[in-house]
Order: structure tokens, then C-alpha cells, then sequence
């Protein structure tokens, strides 16, 4: 296993976006109409974790920054069925300890504690922001790298970075940006996990991901830039499947979502610049843990 994980992400959940509302004039009689809020600032790396601890109900937009490379995977959850954070620590470490049926096991029980709103996956001198709609109710901000061990921090366990968010609806917040493209997570009979483009991905314009996976299956969604202009995405499906060592793109300068659950969405804002990247998911399949990717979840775009 590479230390960068076959183990991978967990085997798919965020937000339902809407569009952006222009906030031209208002007549008499008329209500306010709601405008995007500034974003909520979250902070990892190294030397501490701050998190926002409330907001208003609605479409939330949350800023990630990291200092450093063993942070950046910041995600968005909620506790299920009487689960206790510590449940929730224990069993989010130990999907990313195992393998094959215990890793399926593990990663059912885990989606049966917590629902994931996906998040950001940056690094640093890339901030990345992310748009979920929430309703009111008190949530869970994380470093999924403090689960994974020598990936991350690799804090003792109980001291990886969780704060609680609470969500009040004493207020609602604003609207989420309009997207320049839709990229859903999708199960295709006959084939198996593909992703399915709906518009074009632009460097600097908001994407709506959408996990229609089903079935219990988490998802989440990498870029990775090629800068080989005669990679394939044949060379790719031989680095997923593990028929080559080295992969055909740049892992450090990932950009991306951690998963969401099945039946949910998130709008990412990838500063994304012009050029060709692999998108692809280490989201771990229910059906065999391998990743959905060695699967045919992944394909090359052109951002420009």
C-alpha cells in the first residue's frame, strides 16, 4: 500500500446548491432577497486548528486554508443514530487501517454513524472554498488526514483536529454561486462508477458535485494536474488498477472534495489554472474495497 492510500478515502456526502440570486432591485412588497455571505474561515496545519463554531442555516461557504502538507482534507459531517464523537473518531480510523472485507465492514458502520457533506482537499498557497446547504442542527468540522496515519499529523487518537459547528436558523444564509458545470458520481449498469460532465469546468468557476452513487456508497472527487502532455487516461487506469508505480500526475497539488454520502451535493471553487488534470475519486468500492477509480471512476479534462 502506498503511503498516499489504495486503503484510500472512504467507500460516498454535501449539499444541495442552488442558483445565485443577482440581487437586483427591490420593489415594494417584495422580500430582500438573499445575497452570498462571506465565507467561514478554517485554518489547518501544523501548529493548530480553528474552525467557525456557528452559522446560519442555508447555503454555508467555508474558505479552507492549510500551512502545511500534512493537513488540508477538511470535511464536513453529522452525527446518525445516537453516535458519540468518540464512535465517530474510532470508526473513521479504522476505515483507513484496513483491507478487503474488513475494510467493507468497517466502512458500512461508519456510514451508518455520520453523514459527510464533503469539504476541500487543497494544499499550500491554495485556498479553496466550498459551499454547503445545511439545515439547522450541530455538525462535525475534521481533518481527515488525522486519521491516516503517516499521511497526516498522526496524532494519538482522541486528539485529531474535530470541532463542533452548530447551525441555527435564527437567520438564513445566503445563496450559493451559480456553477459553471455539474460533475456527478454515478454507477452505470454494465460499466460500473463513471462520472458523468454536464457543462465545462473553468478555471476559476464554482463546480456542483453530486453523489448519485447509491447504495451506501460514499464518493469524493481529486484533480491532480498533468503536466506530460502524452499521458492517457490509459496510463491512468494502469496507475489505479496497479500495474504502475508512479502516477502520471502531480499528487501534491491535489484540489479537490473529501467524499460525501450518497444523495448529496457540494460547489467547490478550484483555483484551478488552464491546462489538462486527471479527475479521479480513492473512495473505496463496497463491493470489493478497491478504489472506484481502479474501477474507471476517472478521466482527463482540459481547463481552460
Amino acid at each position: 500500500m502506498r503511503g498516499y492510500s489504495r486503503r484510500g478515502v472512504i467507500v460516498g456526502g454535501a449539499a444541495a446548491a442552488v442558483a445565485l440570486l443577482t440581487g437586483a432591485g427591490q420593489g415594494r412588497g417584495r422580500a430582500p432577497e438573499r445575497r452570498r455571505q462571506a465565507p467561514l474561515a478554517v485554518v489547518t496545519g501544523e501548529g493548530g486548528f480553528t474552525a467557525p463554531a456557528t452559522a446560519a442555516a442555508g447555503d454555508v461557504a467555508f474558505r479552507v486554508h492549510t500551512t502545511g502538507r500534512t493537513t488540508g482534507y477538511v470535511g464536513l459531517a453529522q452525527l446518525r443514530g445516537g453516535a458519540t464523537e468518540d464512535e465517530f473518531r474510532a470508526r473513521l480510523r479504522r476505515v483507513f487501517e484496513t483491507e478487503g472485507a474488513e475494510n467493507i465492514r468497517a466502512a458500512r458502520e461508519f456510514a451508518a454513524t455520520a453523514e459527510l457533506f464533503g469539504g476541500a482537499q487543497t494544499h499550500p498557497g491554495q485556498d479553496l472554498t466550498f459551499t454547503a446547504h445545511l439545515e439547522p442542527g450541530r455538525y462535525l468540522v475534521l481533518e481527515f488526514l488525522d486519521f491516516q496515519g503517516a499521511r497526516g499529523r498522526d496524532p494519538e487518537p482522541g486528539q485529531e483536529y474535530l470541532r463542533a459547528l452548530t447551525v441555527a436558523d435564527a437567520q438564513r444564509g445566503g445563496t450559493a454561486p451559480r456553477p459553471a458545470a455539474v460533475l456527478t458520481a454515478r454507477d452505470v449498469p454494465g460499466k460500473g462508477p463513471r462520472f458523468k460532465l454536464e457543462g465545462r469546468i473553468l478555471p476559476g468557476r464554482p463546480l456542483r458535485y453530486v453523489n448519485a452513487m447509491g447504495r451506501d456508497q460514499v464518493d469524493e472527487l481529486v484533480f491532480y494536474p498533468i503536466e506530460d502532455d502524452s499521458v492517457t487516461e490509459n496510463d491512468l487506469q494502469a496507475f489505479f488498477d496497479g500495474s504502475t508505480a508512479e502516477p502520471p500526475f502531480d499528487m501534491a497539488r491535489v484540489l479537490g472534495t473529501p467524499p460525501l454520502s450518497p444523495g448529496r451535493e457540494v460547489i467547490v471553487e478550484l483555483p484551478l489554472k488552464p491546462g489538462r488534470y486527471a479527475v479521479a475519486t480513492w473512495a473505496n468500492s463496497l463491493e470489493d474495497a478497491r478504489p472506484l477509480a481502479a474501477h474507471g471512476q476517472y478521466f482527463i479534462i482540459t481547463a481552460r
